[in-house]
């Protein structure tokens, strides 16, 4: 089905145009701000915060893959090229949750670094880099996003990581004595590697400088604001509302006129099956009021969808088209 208020020629806008960067930017020290004048008063709220951005952007950008995969690898209709897909798709999610069950530390370890990929990734795709460098670029970004409200909060991500996994944050080497250090080398590394990769882009993105303010206004939100609200607003609007647009321009480039409406509609079963898959994970495992458990099982949940997600991400982001959208736009 397409949306005849999208013409074929209308590829669509990305995180990166002025309207919508100046938006998600504006948020973004809005609630930097926020926690500089209230420390972590958005605390009790934090969990709440998080689902909401779970439910608007987070579950959607993901629920879409089982149609990109079919663009992206010529599937069709047959019973043979759905079971093919499904079969790959579910069997990886079925084996990682199993090993949750038995290794859950190591997943955890495994769920944390293939996030610094991703995020990374889905930030820094559209600089084009050769792949060595680029693929380190990806996890210098991501090792920034990760690791900065990590060691900027540990007391907060402990019972959080020790619900996920028995893991005690607070017991890693230099994070709880040397947290300001840590957190300065940190964004330190990634300021040092973007200014190294820079030369390297593709087509030299115009906008370069504001891979910079971007690094400054996420390190700002990382270590003034309650770890889940930070993690919420970077999943919600950097992350998941980024690759949403994304996979609208893949859409109209592919011939299949898709408004954000229209993507909406396209991801609406795999969004219920996900909250109502999570609502029975919380209620076999009688979790609903536990709120550390419900985060818990929540993270897991996103680790276990992620797999599968980011193998599918990977082959899209070798599409000339789209690891070089952003080149060619007005930027704010």
């Amino acid at each position: 089905m397409t949306d005849p208020d999208v013409s074929a020629h209308d590829h669509g806008a990305t995180l990166r145009s002025p309207a919508i960067y100046l938006a998600v930017l504006g948020v973004t020290l809005g609630c930097a701000a926020l926690g500089l004048w209230g420390g972590l008063s958005l605390g009790p709220v934090a969990f709440s915060i998080l689902m909401i951005a779970v439910v608007v952007t987070g579950i959607p950008h993901g629920a879409v893959d089982h149609i990109v995969a079919a663009r992206l690898y010529g599937l069709s209709s047959s019973l043979g090229d759905q079971a093919r897909f499904y079969g790959f798709y579910l069997a990886m999610m079925a084996i990682y949750g199993a090993l949750w069950l038995v290794l859950p530390a190591w997943c955890l370890a495994a769920f944390l670094l293939m996030t610094m990929y991703h995020f990374g990734q889905a930030d820094l795709a559209y600089w084009s880099l050769p792949p060595v460098s680029g693929r380190a670029t990806y996890l210098s970004r991501g090792l920034l996003l990760v690791g900065l409200p990590i060691a900027a909060f540990p007391g907060i991500v402990d019972p959080i990581f020790d619900a996920i996994a028995g893991v005690q944050v607070s017991a890693w080497p230099y994070v709880a004595t040397h947290g300001a250090w840590v957190c300065a080398t940190l964004i330190a590394q990634h300021v040092i590697v973007l200014a190294a990769v820079r030369p390297l882009a593709a087509e030299r993105p115009d906008a370069w400088w504001r891979e910079f303010i971007n690094v400054a206004a996420l390190s700002a939100l990382f270590l003034t604001v309650h770890p889940l609200v930070a993690f919420a607003v970077y999943f919600g609007l950097w992350h998941s509302l980024g690759h949403i647009l994304e996979l609208v321009r893949f859409f109209n480039r592919r011939g299949e006129p898709t408004s954000l409406p229209g993507f909406y509609r396209k991801a609406a079963l795999y969004t219920v099956v996900s909250f109502v898959g999570l609502g029975g994970l919380y209620a076999a495992t009688q979790s609903f009021g536990l709120q550390d458990q419900m985060i818990a099982l929540l993270f897991i949940l996103i680790s276990v969808m992620t797999l599968p997600h980011m193998v599918i991400v990977e082959h899209l982001y070798q599409q000339p088209e789209t690891s070089g959208s952003a080149h060619h736009e007005v930027t704010a």
